[in-house]
C-alpha cells in the first residue's frame, strides 16, 4: 500500500512518520535535539534561542530513513513537511543558513516595540491576526539587519526551509506564514503596509502557494538523505497546529479541537476570518481553503506533564506513560491542585515571574499526595485549562460547540480524554491515531494525487475516532471552579 513521508519539526524535537491511505500508521521515528541557548545582552531574562540547520537536518533524515524502513518497502508517493509555528530560518545569496531559530527565540525583544510603536497593536492584530511581536519572524529579521551585516537573500518559516532542503523549491503556505506576522491574514498573502513600513525587501519571501500543492520533486541527494527514490513528489504542508486541526476532521465552520502536544492550542475553525474584541486570542488561516481559525492555548501542557515525570518516574522508566496511566487511574480525586504549565491564554500576563504551583492539605502529613495525586493532579490542570481556553472563545465568536475533537500525543491518555470530557461538559471525539498532524499532512498529500476527493474528505476518512461521554460532571465543574479560584490568586503572586 503507498505511503506518505511526513516530516514534522517539532519544538522537542524530530518526528518522521509513514502513514498509509487508510490513516494506518506504518512507520514513526522521532529524536530530540538541542538548541544553542544565550542571554540576550540587552535584557538577560530574554533567551535566544538557535539551532544548527545541519545537525537539525541529519536528525530529520535519521529519523525518515527510520520511519520508512519499519514500512518494508512500501512505495512514498509524496514527502510533505510540517514544523512548529513562528520558527523560521534565514538563508544567504548561496542558500547557506546564516540563522535558524526555533519558536523559542525572542532575540527580537525589542525589536518588538519597535513594530508596536510603527504599527500599532490594534492595527498589527488586524493584519496579522497576532499580538505581542516579540517571538515573530518581522522581531528576528529586524534584529539581525541590526546586529549582523550579513544580507539575508531568503525568509522562509521551519516547514518552507524543510521542503527547501529537499527539494530546492522556496515556497511557502498560509497557516505558517500568517505566524510570520509579515502576512496579511485575511488576504492570505505578504502584507504589503507591514512590508513597506519596516523596509521589508519582497524578494526575500517567497511566492505562497496552498497547503497541498505540489512543488518539486526529489533530487538524488535528497533522497538518498530521505531514503526516497529521486523524482518522489514533494508537497507543501503546514503549521503543525493547523495540520492537526486536519488530522482530527476539524474542518467545518465551528469544529473545535485541541491539539494536546508540548502544548495544547484549542482551535474553533471559522468560515470567515474572525478576530477577538479583546485582541487576546490569535485568528490565523488553516491549512483547508476558505476556512480560518481563531485559537486559544492551554500552555506547556506535555511539557509540564514531562517535566513531573522525570521527576516522579524517572528517566529510565522505558514504558513510563503506561505506569503514569495506571498511578493515575488507580488515585481517586483529591483535593490536589497543580499550576505548573497549563494555562489561560492571556497576552498580557506572559512573565516569567508568574508562580508554579501544587497546591493540597497541610500539614496533616497524612494526606500528602502521593505519585499518582501527583500525576492526576497535572492531568486534570489541562482538563481545567481547556475548558477556560474553550469558554474564551466561546466570548470572542458567541458560538457555543456541541461536541470537542481531541488529537495530538498526549490525547493516547484514556483519563485526560474523560477528564475533559467531564470538565468541559461535551462529547469527545478521541483520535484514534495520536499522529493528528501527520495524519492531516498525508491528508493534503492523498487529496492533492488523486487518492481522495480533496483533503477534508481524506481527513475524514482517514481520521478515525472514538467517542469519549462525560460522566461526573457535576463534581468536575466544582474542582474546576475551585482551580480557577486558585488559579487567579495566583496570578497576583510572582517569585
Amino acid at each position: 500500500m503507498p505511503v506518505v513521508l511526513v516530516l514534522d519539526a517539532g519544538t522537542g524535537g524530530a518526528k518522521c512518520v509513514a502513514i498509509d491511505e487508510s490513516g494506518r500508521v506504518r512507520g514513526r521515528a522521532s529524536r530530540r535535539w538541542m538548541y544553542q541557548v544565550v542571554a540576550n545582552a540587552e535584557v538577560p531574562m530574554v533567551k535566544e534561542y538557535a539551532f544548527d540547520p545541519d545537525e537539525f537536518w541529519t536528525i530529520l533524515g535519521d529519523c525518515a530513513r527510520a520511519a520508512l524502513r519499519a514500512t518494508d518497502g512500501e512505495d512514498v508517493v509524496g514527502v510533505v513537511a510540517s514544523s512548529q509555528r513562528e520558527g523560521c530560518v534565514f538563508l544567504d545569496d548561496a542558500g547557506r543558513e546564516i540563522y535558524a531559530g526555533p519558536n523559542l527565540d525572542s532575540r527580537g525583544f525589542m525589536e518588538g516595540f519597535e513594530v508596536l510603536e510603527k504599527l500599532g497593536a490594534q492595527r498589527l492584530y488586524e493584519i496579522t491576526g497576532h499580538t505581542a511581536p516579540f517571538i515573530f519572524a518581522i522581531a528576528r529579521y529586524l534584529w539581525f539587519c541590526r546586529h549582523d551585516r550579513r544580507r539575508i537573500a531568503r525568509l522562509l518559516m521551519i516547514n518552507d526551509w524543510m521542503i527547501y532542503r529537499a527539494c530546492g523549491v522556496a515556497m511557502a503556505e498560509p497557516s505558517n506564514a500568517s505566524e510570520s506576522m509579515l502576512f496579511d491574514f485575511r488576504q492570505r498573502r505578504w502584507s504589503d503596509e507591514i512590508l513597506d513600513l519596516f523596509a521589508v525587501d519582497r524578494s526575500i519571501l517567497p511566492q505562497v502557494g496552498a497547503a497541498g500543492d505540489q512543488v518539486g520533486a526529489i533530487g538524488a541527494a535528497g533522497g538518498a538523505h530521505l531514503g526516497v527514490p529521486p523524482g518522489t513528489p514533494v508537497y507543501l504542508g503546514g503549521a503543525d497546529t493547523q495540520c492537526g486541526l486536519l488530522g482530527v476532521a476539524a474542518v467545518d465552520p465551528g469544529d473545535v479541537a485541541v491539539t494536546l502536544g508540548t502544548t495544547s492550542p484549542v482551535q474553533m475553525v471559522l468560515g470567515e476570518p474572525v478576530l477577538d474584541p479583546a485582541a487576546n486570542l490569535w485568528a490565523g488561516c488553516h491549512v483547508v481553503p476558505d476556512r480560518w481559525v481563531l485559537e486559544s492555548n492551554a500552555g506547556s501542557t506535555g511539557d509540564a506533564y514531562e517535566w513531573l515525570l522525570d521527576l516522579v518516574l524517572g528517566e529510565a522508566a522505558g514504558e513510563r506513560y503506561e505506569r503514569a496511566e495506571e498511578l493515575a487511574q488507580a488515585s481517586a480525586a483529591a483535593a490536589v491542585f497543580s499550576f505548573a504549565g497549563p494555562r489561560i491564554f492571556d497576552i498580557t500576563k506572559v512573565r516569567p515571574d508568574l508562580p508554579g504551583a501544587v497546591l493540597f492539605p497541610f500539614p496533616s502529613l497524612q494526606l500528602r499526595p502521593d505519585a499518582g495525586q501527583l500525576i492526576r493532579s497535572v492531568l486534570e490542570s489541562i482538563a481545567y485549562a481547556v475548558r477556560g481556553n474553550l469558554e474564551q472563545l466561546r466570548v470572542a465568536t458567541g458560538a457555543t460547540p456541541t461536541r470537542l475533537k481531541i488529537g495530538g500525543g498526549m490525547s493516547r491518555s484514556t483519563l485526560l480524554a474523560q477528564l475533559i470530557a467531564d470538565t468541559t461538559a461535551l462529547p469527545i471525539e478521541r483520535a484514534e491515531v495520536a499522529e493528528s498532524t501527520a495524519l492531516g499532512c498525508a491528508a493534503l498529500v492523498l487529496g492533492a494525487a488523486g487518492f481522495y476527493s480533496d483533503a477534508a474528505e481524506a481527513a475524514r476518512v482517514m481520521g478515525h475516532h472514538s467517542i469519549v461521554d462525560p460522566q461526573a460532571t457535576a463534581r468536575a465543574g466544582a474542582a474546576y471552579e475551585r482551580w480557577r479560584r486558585l488559579y487567579e490568586a495566583l496570578e497576583g503572586m510572582s517569585v
